[in-house]
Order: C-alpha cells, then structure tokens, then sequence
C-alpha cells in the first residue's frame, strides 16, 4: 500500500499540463512587467478586500485583469525569494536559501532566455539575491540602487532610456514597506485611530502607529505603480505589456515575515494582460512562485530554461477554473536566526514540519529595535501578552502543525494532534517526503546549518 501511494503522490508532484500549450492567440513578444513589493502582506492590498489601505492602482489592474486568491511564495525572506522567482525552482535547489545568499555564477535565470529571444531586460531597485557581478552584468539594465521614495522614477528613467525597437522585461522590485519606516514624503498619511490590527497582534498605540507607517509605504508603492501605468499608456504600451504585480515575503510583523504561514508565504498576485486575460477575473486555483519562470517563457514562446520546478499558469489565465497543482511548497531557512521549517499548501490546508522545535520561531529582527515589538516583550516577560500574541517568544514549539484555511487562515489554531485530522497528516507528510527527495532537500543536522548570527537575541520561551 506504501509503495502505491507513493507512487500516486510522485505523480501528483508532477503532474502538470504541458510546457507548450496554448490556450489563445498571443501576440508576439508581449513586453513583460513585474512589480514586486517588498514586505507586503496580501491582505493589505484594495483589490484583497482591505477596507483602509488605499492601492487604486493596483486595485485597476486586477479590475481589469485576473486576481489569484491562492497564490504562495517559496519563502518568506526577500533573496531566497527572489532567486526562487528568477530561476522557476525551489531555495533548496538554487543553493542561495539563506538571507542574503547569492546565485552561483553558473545558474540560468528564466530572463537569459527572454534575453536570447530578444526581449531587453531591466532590474530596478532591490536585486537581493542576483546581487552578484557575474548575474548583475547578464541584464541590459541594471539599477540596483535608491531611495524608496524615488523607486517609481527609477522604474520610469528606465523605461525611457530602453530601446524601442525591442520588447521589454522590468523586474520592478520596490524597496516599500521594507522596514525602517517614515523615510521620505507620504500623500495623506494613514492615522493610527483607522488602522486593522490583525488577530494575532496587540491592540496597542505603539502597534498602531507601527502598522499606520506601515500602510503609507504600501500606498507609496501603488502610487510608484500608477506612475509605470501612465508611462506605458502614454507610449501605448500598456494593452501589449503582461503586468504581474506581487510581493517577495509577508509583512514584518511577528508571525509574518520569514515563517511559512498564510500571512508569511500567501502574496497578492495580479496579472494583467488584455490579449489573454478577462477583465475582473479571480481564480482559486492554487499557484506558486517557481510557476512564474515557466508561464513567462511559454506567453513569450522562448526557449524554456532548465532545472525549472513550476508549471506553466498559462492555461489558468486563460480559464480561471483550471486546475495546474494540487501542492504548493515552501521553506523556511537561515534569516538571522538558525531555522529548518517546511511547509505543504493545499487548497485546504497548511503542513509545517519544523525540525528545531526546542527553538523559538522569533520575529523578524528589524521588528526587534520597534516600540511596538519591545512592548510585546516586556507584556510578555512579565506574564501579561494574551496567548495568541505569544507565538514569537514561546519553546519548545510543536514539530507539525496543520492549519484549516477555510477555518483559520491565519493559522492560529493547530490541529495537528487532532484525531480527525490523522489520515490528513499523514497525507501531507508523505506529500512533504516525496517532494524533498524530488528536489534533494536533505536536513543537515543542526550544527550545519547556518547559525544565528548574535545581531538579535532569540528568545528563549519558558
């Protein structure tokens, strides 16, 4: 029996539709555009229902455009994810899975094929893991640099500066709402009164006026958004341009950033493209960043490059009720903090298995130096944070946890050790096997995995 369900999973694993199948007519090298957020929440976003934030911008292109409702990144840490996104494969298979990692020198990107089928290819702002010169120098354009306030004119000077005579790919990477907040200029700034506060944060005027900062970023990078937008319909562009608009990892709040929850790995993914997308559209299938590098080389009908671990979305974008996978997977190592957690998405549920449990899972460590998060620690140590604020401080924790997410999207309530949930745990630990022998993710052992690098003090639970 073993041996026949591990059979069926491999082929769930891989099963796909194929690389080359088209669905629709698409014009020929459509310019591609990729907006990228940094440290954006996918609840924070108009177009996700959020009733305060203000993303008119964003909210227009999925108006007019398709909306993914489950969407989810491969990490939850900026270079690992973005690596994961350049390549099609997981932050295991690119050897570039911690913060800060860089590609190795020989690794293909999915813009080197675009390159070779003639598209000019831009980077602008934050190039966190292909930051070194053997990767930076393979772009037409690259600008690596700037200040998050100036990031929608960087993103413009670009545009202007390409040849016209080629389509274009821009991996926009904003620096917003990277923490630290209150640089620059904010239009209408959010008050603290107005902000939602997430169930598993204190309801505290130091939260407040942190999310609040928090909210301004996310509208800055909207506005940086509408700026592109006016270019391209100015030079009418914009009706041959596939425009993605997404994040790299979860808010840096605790329980967000860096772990590999719904608010950690679920991003906002939009895609706009007239010639192929209905207007309005919203899809539920389930969707991971390493499927990116494939849907972008199929739409431009280049060379496909290899290694690649995702599956075409192609045929959703075309038909919004497709189905291309049944998992979704996704890593959670080295971000200052010593870490080995990884996760199975499933339309239904969220597995972690976590093989550090007797560590704390601690916030991200720029949320360290705020008030807000030095005002859940203090409640904490003197006994006074309510148990669903705790969950960055507490160890040992538990090595599984299994979430509902048509119950608990936020994954507050693990019901791993329930005994109706035994055949569905089983299910995914299988499923989470399989898929780490398909991509030779092996754990090390504690001592050889990067350690903590003392910056931050972890803590120690009680």
């Amino acid at each position: 029996m073993m041996k026949k369900n591990l059979h069926r999973t491999a082929l769930l694993l891989s099963i796909g539709l194929p690389y080359g199948m088209h669905a629709g007519e698409i014009p020929d090298k459509p310019n591609i555009l990729i907006f990228i957020a940094d440290d954006l929440g996918w609840e924070e976003v108009g177009a996700y229902g959020h009733p305060v934030v203000r993303t008119p911008n964003i909210d227009s292109l999925a108006l007019n455009g398709l909306r993914f409702d489950n969407f989810f990144l491969t990490a939850s840490s900026s270079s690992p994810s973005h690596a994961s996104i350049f390549t099609g494969m997981y932050p295991s298979s690119t050897r570039a899975q911690n913060l800060h990692d860089k590609l190795p020198s020989e690794a293909t990107l999915f813009t080197d094929c675009l390159q070779k089928n003639g598209y000019y290819t831009m980077l602008v702002g934050k190039n966190h893991g292909t930051n070194s010169p053997e990767i930076e120098k393979r772009f037409d354009y690259l600008k690596s640099v700037g200040k998050p306030w100036k990031m929608g004119d960087l993103w413009v000077e670009a545009l202007r500066q390409r040849p016209k005579d080629k389509p274009f790919f821009m991996f926009a990477a904003s620096l917003d709402p990277h923490r630290p907040y209150k640089q620059g200029a904010y239009d209408n700034p959010y008050r603290p009164s107005e902000v939602i506060i997430p169930p598993y944060l204190p309801d505290s005027p130091e939260m407040r006026e942190d999310i609040a900062d928090y909210y301004n970023e996310v509208t800055r990078f909207d506005t940086h958004v509408g700026a592109v937008l006016n270019l391209l319909r100015e030079e009418k562009e914009l009706t041959n341009t596939l425009i993605i608009v997404m994040t790299d990892n979860g808010r840096p709040f605790a329980q967000c950033k860096t772990r590999v929850n719904t608010q950690g790995i679920k991003s906002p993914f939009i895609v706009f493209y007239p010639h192929i997308v209905r207007k309005g559209g919203v899809t539920s299938s389930l969707a991971s960043a390493v499927d990116i590098a494939p849907t972008l080389l199929e739409i431009a009908d280049a060379k496909r490059s290899p290694g690649l671990q995702g599956i075409s979305l192609l045929p959703i974008l075309n038909n919004p009720d497709t189905e291309v996978r049944e998992f979704a997977f996704a890593e959670h190592n080295w971000h200052a903090f010593k870490a080995y957690e990884r996760a199975v998405i499933t339309k239904e549920f969220i597995y972690i298995k976590n093989w550090l449990p007797h560590l704390s899972n601690p916030v991200v460590g720029d949320a360290m130096r705020t008030p807000a998060y030095l005002q859940m620690l203090a409640d904490f140590e003197k006994g006074r944070l309510g148990e669903i604020y705790q969950d960055c401080f507490i160890a040992p924790r538990s090595e599984e946890e299994l979430y509902s997410l048509a119950k608990d999207i936020h994954c507050l309530n693990n019901i791993a050790h329930k005994r109706t949930m035994k055949e569905e745990l089983s299910r995914l630990r299988l499923v989470l096997k399989v898929w780490q022998e398909s991509v030779g993710d092996v754990f090390p052992g504690e001592e050889n995995i990067k350690q903590d690098d003392g910056r931050f003090a972890r803590p120690l639970g009680r």
